[in-house]
């Protein structure tokens, strides 16, 4: 067989996934290589939030933080809901730590616990923790990137998103230096922080390991030698290249975003948006398929971490008009249905999220769909829709604006009496401060990540200020799916009849959700690639758990 060039193992992305293995691979003395389709490296994790979430791990030591696996277990059954494997949940449990400390203390990548921030749903589910299991990148400066600072990937959602650190965002809440200001400071100083500082660290440590990275290169075709994957087949700017991988091949190729069809399919979702690159585009599944590899639903549709938005018709990112996620929670809004009325709690979106999602027979079938966001000019004012920042006017299209609730409503079609009336009685829970109906403002992580610390509760606010204004909802996705290709405990990925398929892994969200289920935890997607990549390098160079930690190589 005829090959272009030589490598140990290939990797295919270059997020979190992608670059984990290679970072793993090479620091065991293999040749790695990642080959990304988008034009900059980082992937998907680059335009996160940068956060990893799990249980019981090294950095919390230092803080004084107490941690336990029983308690882990308890709070991942709880998200899981009955979907998650027993085998691979404890590899989630019990060697998501190994990794991280790998990363920091062998890789020297710097890291450091989001204090304040809770899990999700602390404190009403057990096993749950109100700090200590948010870890972050520290800041990273871009000067030491040096000419590859260029091609990795920073937010084109705004600065916002890549200059700002979660325990930045949780400080504010209780009287620290305002977001803004750290933004800047950041800015000034030329620092990366959230998902796009945790790729830079990345990209720095695997070049500084001889980790050959190459972007605008789509990996077409696995090739396969009697059931056993050796190697690939790219499209790049000079052609088309075969590489061999001596000892595998890893997707991280993301979810599948912009492949409509597998969004139907195993999403459910008939259309959505998303603010992922175009390039997430399911090519893992196609890929993998040819070798006997199926896309496998971890849950139901509806317990994916599918966020809702809206469309900014406006803006183009990508080359198309976008779609804006919406963290529900700011003061002077809400969010109803056709009805007019509330039905979730509008301060924590997992809960709108999955309440718009609700299929009921007797009512037209999802009375929660479609929806809008309802909003009055103080919010506009005080803090903004984005893309615009507070106080400026609304992207153009983007809402429908009117100078009383009653012709707001008759404008997008929503029912007059129910509107008027969810608002008035919504303006009385604000007076109070106490929302009788969803306990607006109860969820202590809604309260500091998307409340106002100047209220006395954080997430109320009276909408009355005219004009009014109201957004139409959307689906929107951030390359975390339903399905996936199912792997083992090493991130093997397996075939219909369970069986590892010889030199394919598979990492991140190209991995199914099986070691956790149905639920969901902002950081445990990027928590997966470190995981499942670092797993699937450990298997490919002939171990199967790391060695004494070293002393850090490259710091971050």
């Amino acid at each position: 067989m005829q090959w272009d060039e030589d490598f140990d193992v290939v990797c295919v992305g270059s997020g979190l996934g992608g670059m984990s293995a290679a970072l793993t691979a090479a620091e065991r003395g293999s040749r790695a290589i990642v080959l990304e389709k988008f034009e900059l490296l980082g992937g998907v994790s680059a335009l996160s939030s940068g956060q990893l979430w799990l249980g019981n791990h090294h950095l919390q030591d230092a803080d004084g933080i107490e941690d336990n696996d029983a308690d882990v277990e308890r709070h991942l059954s709880h998200l899981g809901q009955g979907f998650a494997t027993a085998d691979r949940r404890k590899v989630f449990v019990t060697r998501a730590r190994e990794a991280l400390r790998y990363f920091t203390d062998v890789i020297g990548i710097e890291m450091m616990v989001v204090r304040g921030l809770p899990d999700y749903y602390h404190p009403a589910v057990p096993g749950s923790r109100a700090e200590g299991r948010y870890v972050e990148v520290k800041p990273f400066k871009d000067e030491r990137l040096g000419d590859l600072a260029s091609l990795v990937l920073t937010s084109p959602y705004g600065d916002g998103y890549s200059y700002t650190t979660a325990n930045e965002w949780v400080g504010m809440q209780t009287g620290g230096e305002p977001v803004g200001a750290c933004l800047q400071r950041h800015l000034e100083v030329g620092e990366r922080c959230a998902g796009a500082g945790l790729a830079a660290a990345q990209v720095a440590a695997a070049r500084d390991r001889g980790v050959e990275m190459r972007v605008s290169n789509a990996v077409t075709e696995l090739v396969i030698d009697e059931g056993e994957i050796v190697g690939v087949v790219v499209q790049g700017p000079s052609g088309t290249t075969r590489i061999r991988a001596r000892l595998g091949v890893v997707l991280a190729t993301g979810g599948y975003d912009w492949k409509p069809d597998f969004v139907r399919a195993f999403d459910a979702l008939p259309e959505a948006g998303t603010m992922a690159p175009p390039t997430v585009s399911g090519d893992h599944i196609v890929m993998a398929s040819k070798a006997g590899a199926i896309a496998i639903p971890a849950r139901a549709p509806s317990q994916s971490p599918i966020f809702i938005g809206y469309k900014v018709p406006a803006e183009t990112i990508y080359g198309k008009p976008s779609s804006r996620m919406w963290l529900p929670g700011t003061p002077h809004c809400i969010a109803v249905n056709r009805y007019g009325r509330r039905f979730a709690n509008d301060g924590f979106y997992p809960d709108v999220a999955t309440k718009v999602a609700r299929f009921d027979g007797q009512e037209q079938g999802q009375p929660n769909w479609p929806a809008w966001i309802i909003f009055d000019q103080d919010m506009v004012d005080k803090y903004g829709m984005m893309p615009s920042w507070p106080g400026q006017p609304l992207s153009e299209g983007m809402a429908t604006s009117a100078d009383s609730l009653e012709a707001l409503a008759q404008a997008v079609g929503i029912d007059v009496d129910g509107l008027q009336d969810t608002v008035a009685r919504f303006n009385g829970f604000c007076e109070t401060g106490v929302d009788e109906d969803f306990a607006r403002g109860s969820v202590p992580w809604g309260r500091i990540m998307t409340g106002d610390p100047r209220r006395s509760n954080p997430n109320l606010g009276p909408i009355g200020r005219a004009p009014f204004y109201a957004v139409k909802l959307e689906r929107v996705n951030m390359g975390v799916p339903t399905a996936g290709l199912a792997i083992d405990i090493d991130g093997r990925v397996l075939d219909a009849h369970d069986r590892p398929i010889t030199g394919l892994y598979a990492a991140g969200n190209s991995a199914s959700w099986l070691d956790i289920g149905g639920g969901y935890n902002s950081g445990i997607a990027n928590t997966r690639g470190m995981l499942y990549g670092y797993l699937a390098a450990l298997h490919m160079t002939g171990q199967q758990a790391a060695p004494a930690s070293a002393p850090p190589m490259v710091s971050a």
